[in-house]
């Protein structure tokens, strides 16, 4: 009996369907495979490093007669926080501390392992390094920072800059790699906590390292494994004729 339309437009449907199941078989194994390569990418490269604010008590505004205020508003840091404690995560990471801005005519330095760093630079530099140490594992930021010897990170007369939002209850944190820390002194009464301003990084000793042979071999695998799966559906797929 001679084939009619209806017939073919049967055969051919059949055939689109045959592909489109084919083609979601693939396209799930490519996903599965891609899914798997990430996950152990992720596994073998090291986490991000940061620094940890927690446990803000108290936030308030960057007064108005702060002479870096601006300095700061432009890095989006127009709030001062207190009563926080500072921490690592992403170990192992290089701690770096720079001198970036002081109040004109004072006397304060900042200790920092047992080393003295006067004030130096009256105007806003970012690029003015003190000391770099490393911290093996997360936790408490380790070494010694101190304003004058007496007033450490966390004390009242060091506030901690941040952002607008950075809220004040019990358990906010703010996480950068990069914080920015001002100084009151305790001659100075006018609280603008510009006498002596300091930048603390953390940068993941491993985050310029190239990635391990064993995360090489997953990608090659998993790469190897989405080619196989098209080469393997394309040849079991059996022509229909028309």
């Amino acid at each position: 009996m001679p084939e009619t339309i209806t017939d073919q437009i049967l055969a051919r449907t059949l055939r689109n369907l045959r592909w489109m199941t084919w083609k979601e078989g693939v396209m799930r194994r490519m996903l599965v495979v891609a899914a798997a390569a990430a996950a152990a990418l992720g596994l073998a490269m090291p986490a991000q490093s940061a620094l940890v604010a927690s446990g803000i008590t108290s936030v308030t505004d960057v007064p108005s007669d702060n002479d870096f205020a601006s300095d700061l508003a432009g890095l989006t840091l127009t709030k001062m926080a207190f009563g926080y404690s500072i921490g690592v995560v992403g170990a192992p990471v290089n701690i770096s501390v720079f001198r970036v801005a002081a109040e004109s005519g004072d006397n304060n330095w900042v200790e920092i392992n047992g080393t003295n760093y006067p004030e130096g630079n009256d105007a806003w530099d970012l690029g003015d390094l003190l000391i770099t140490y490393s911290q093996a594992s997360d936790g408490p930021l380790s070494g010694n920072i101190s304003f004058n010897s007496i007033s450490g990170l966390g004390s009242p007369a060091v506030a901690l800059f941040v952002p607008d939002g950075v809220g004040s209850n019990t358990g906010d944190e703010y996480i950068s790699s990069s914080l920015f820390f001002g100084f009151n002194d305790a001659g100075s009464p006018d609280g603008d906590f510009d006498d002596y301003i300091i930048r603390i990084t953390s940068v993941d000793i491993r985050s310029n390292a190239v990635p391990e042979p064993h995360t090489w071999l997953m990608l090659i695998l998993g790469f190897g494994m989405i080619g196989a799966s098209i080469r393997y559906g394309r040849k079991n797929v059996i022509p229909t004729a028309a």
